[in-house]
């Protein structure tokens, strides 16, 4: 996903498939309904940077057809290998994965139709740097789409203490580690000052009272809590009583979860 120097927060192959399976649920939909607005069509020759387990490469397959294509990169072997074997699975033959990194595709430029990433630029210490490759790989009047958070807008009803350390603890380790994880709210500035003269912009955004998807917050907290310890940015104990609490919040049907707002940014080339 990110510079291979860049050590990602978050699990990587097989230990992430319940997280990412989770997250699609949650903003899939919303994801979907962007790329038909993007243009996205049978024939198109599309990319997806930090591809994870291929949950929307292979969809993205599935809405080309046999006669486009479909290239998705990650800098995880495991996460490669994930999404072979789902690709595998759902019979598309119309999709190639390689590993690589958003700053290094090693793809020929100007060679796609679109060029798609979620969440991946807000882990990049240099996103620009990010953008200005997916923006070289496609074609003059090829189209970029970005998705990518802000975690300063979320929800909770009733609040919590334990949403609330959550969100101001991965907010402080991306600040540790030169990362932004409130791009979204920013990632149209972004897009012009890489040469999108007239972007657009869409909302993700998804609220849940009860379902299976809500577990994602503890699922992902409890895989960058270690990284929380190693920094110094909490203590053991109250990682653990975070991930206790969201977890039990999770069960709650009577406390709604707003999911971290996900900002959509197009440009054409």
């Amino acid at each position: 996903m990110a510079n291979p120097s860049e050590h990602y927060i978050l699990a990587t192959g097989g230990k992430d498939l319940e997280r990412l399976r989770l997250l699609h649920q949650v903003y899939g939909s919303g994801t979907e309904s962007m790329f038909h607005r993007v243009g996205l069509s049978k024939g198109l020759r599309v990319l997806e940077v930090g591809c994870g387990s291929g949950n929307i490469a292979c969809w993205v397959a599935e809405q080309v057809g046999p006669g486009g294509s479909v290239v998705a990169i990650d800098n995880s072997p495991g996460q490669i290998e994930q999404a072979r074997k789902q690709a595998q699975s759902r019979g598309l033959r119309n999709i190639e994965f390689q590993v690589a990194d958003a700053y290094s595709p090693r793809l020929p430029e100007g060679s796609f139709d679109l060029a798609y990433c979620r969440l991946v630029l807000m882990h990049l210490t240099d996103p620009g740097a990010g953008l200005r490759a997916m923006r070289s790989l496609v074609k003059p009047g090829g189209k970029v789409a970005c998705e990518e958070m802000d975690l300063g807008h979320w929800l909770c009803d009733p609040p919590t203490t334990a949403l609330t350390r959550f969100f101001e603890l991965n907010k402080a380790l991306g600040k540790r580690r030169g990362e932004n994880f409130q791009l979204g709210a920013s990632l149209h500035r972004l897009f012009r000052e890489v040469g999108f003269g007239r972007p657009e912009v869409g909302a993700n955004f998804t609220l849940a009272l009860r379902g299976e998807q809500k577990h994602v917050l503890g699922l992902t907290f409890i895989e960058f809590a270690p990284e929380l310890v190693r920094e110094g940015i909490t203590t053991q104990a109250e990682a653990d009583q975070v991930a206790s609490e969201l977890m039990k919040l999770a069960d709650d049907e009577t406390t709604m979860f707003g999911f971290p707002l996900v900002v959509q940014v197009w440009g054409t080339r």
